[in-house]
């Protein structure tokens, strides 16, 4: 996948209006954190242009719509290689050196039967009304 691939083509009123919110918070946060006064008169404007008219975050939108879809797609990735390499390896070893075979694995592959068993159920109305 290519890099602009993340990056939407076309922009929704809807999504430029969230973006523009988006917006407003990141100014107010800013502000918050900052301590400066200029940051918050900037989000009442950036809110006021948001409700009138907010087409004009079409560009900004994409940027940011685009930009969350790529960290979406890697920060996913990572988080789930990190959770596997601390918690799923080291306990598929450990049991592993054990001698644990929670499947019974090894049983199915030294012998020559099916792991498919035959039900003969008939299944009737009394199954589909509580089926667990």
């Amino acid at each position: 996948m290519r890099l602009f691939d993340f990056f939407p083509s076309k922009i929704s009123k809807d999504q430029a209006r969230d973006a523009g919110m988006a917006l407003t918070l990141l100014l107010l946060l800013i502000g918050s954190a900052t301590g400066r006064e200029g940051f918050h008169l900037l989000a009442i404007a950036t809110l006021l242009v948001d409700m009138i008219a907010p087409a004009i975050y079409k560009p900004f939108a994409t940027l940011w719509l685009g930009l969350s879809q790529l960290l979406g797609t890697f920060v996913s990735k990572l988080l789930l290689s990190v959770v596997f390499f601390t918690l799923v390896l080291p306990v598929g070893l450990v049991r592993r050196l054990l001698g644990r075979d929670s499947l019974q694995l090894g049983k199915f592959k030294r012998g020559s039967a099916s792991v498919m068993s035959e039900r003969g159920h008939v299944f009737g109305p009394a199954d589909i009304e509580r089926p667990y």
